[in-house]
């Protein structure tokens, strides 16, 4: 995001951008765990060895995104996102009418991107858009999770090395920010993001799945207070400290004086903090079938 000026105006535009994908994100997330079974969750029951063939795939995700010419990219993208946001609002809507939204969300999606991003209004409607399918993307994929079996100290162990993975494709090898500049203006933008006047600001889709695994595993394991307690360290540590970290060092800002944080590198360690001590607290943690049968008594 170019700086202009002052720091203040695009931090603050961040700052608000951070806070409103987390909030909708971890808000949507515990509401679908409360109220939606999905059937057959794809990922199944999870253990440590699954935690490491997701980070595998993470780590070798971003390689693909530098390697692959962005056409294909995007193709797989759009299969991805369909894929996804028929899993989650199937439950919802049934299969017609999934398909039919769908249809006009992707439709959409790719009908702006091409046409509308001329002006500040046609940005504004394309984040919108495109938010719509990002956050749908990360409630169900955070819910596929959780229900699938994921605890608490799987998120908290994989938000530990998502910290250190992080901070390595930030500082060392910049694959983050190349990321983002790389699917500004094109379809299927893995972020939620918004425009005002020159300045673009987005938080990942990746970011935003983490904070809503976490929210909602904790939910799931310890109940409503806890919850509420996960969902603050994420607005927290994930969407308010990387946020304002600029204002105090220059070390954040890149060559195209672009602000690029790494956000898991401040939520990682709280998260694990955090679970460390409802483990110590609160005990051993609730299954999915557990956490079932105290919402029907």
């Amino acid at each position: 995001m170019p700086l202009g000026e002052s720091p203040y105006l695009p931090v603050l535009f961040a700052l608000v951008v951070a806070v409103a994908g987390t909030v909708v994100t971890i808000t949507l997330s515990t509401a679908y765990l409360r109220l939606v079974r999905l059937e057959r969750p794809a990922v199944g029951t999870f253990n440590a060895s699954d935690i490491v063939v997701v980070f595998g795939f993470i780590v070798f995700l971003p390689l693909l995104y530098v390697l692959l010419p962005l056409e294909p990219l995007l193709l797989i993208l759009g299969l991805i996102f369909t894929s996804v946001l028929f899993f989650g609002l199937r439950p919802l809507l049934g299969p017609a009418k999934t398909w039919l939204l769908i249809g006009v969300l992707i439709g959409g999606n790719i009908w702006m991107a091409r046409t509308m991003l001329g002006t500040v209004t046609g940005w504004q409607l394309f984040w919108i858009e495109n938010d719509i399918i990002v956050i749908t993307a990360a409630v169900t994929t955070a819910n596929l999770y959780a229900q699938g079996g994921m605890r608490v100290r799987h998120v908290a162990w994989f938000g530990l090395v998502l910290a250190a993975y992080d901070a390595l494709f930030t500082f060392v090898w910049p694959i983050t920010n190349a990321l983002a500049q790389e699917f500004i203006g094109w379809p299927f933008d893995p972020s939620v993001g918004f425009r005002m006047g020159i300045y673009n600001a987005t938080v990942g889709l990746g970011d935003l799945l983490v904070y809503g695994l976490f929210v909602a595993v904790v939910l799931k394991a310890y109940g409503a207070r806890a919850a509420r307690g996960a969902a603050l360290i994420a607005i927290c540590f994930g969407a308010v400290v990387p946020t304002v970290l600029p204002l105090f060092t220059t070390i954040f800002v890149d060559s195209r004086t672009d602000i690029i944080v790494p956000a898991q590198a401040a939520f990682g360690p709280a998260a694990f903090f955090y679970y460390r001590w409802l483990r110590k607290t609160h005990g051993a943690e609730r299954t999915m079938a557990t956490y079932v049968a105290s919402l029907q008594g």
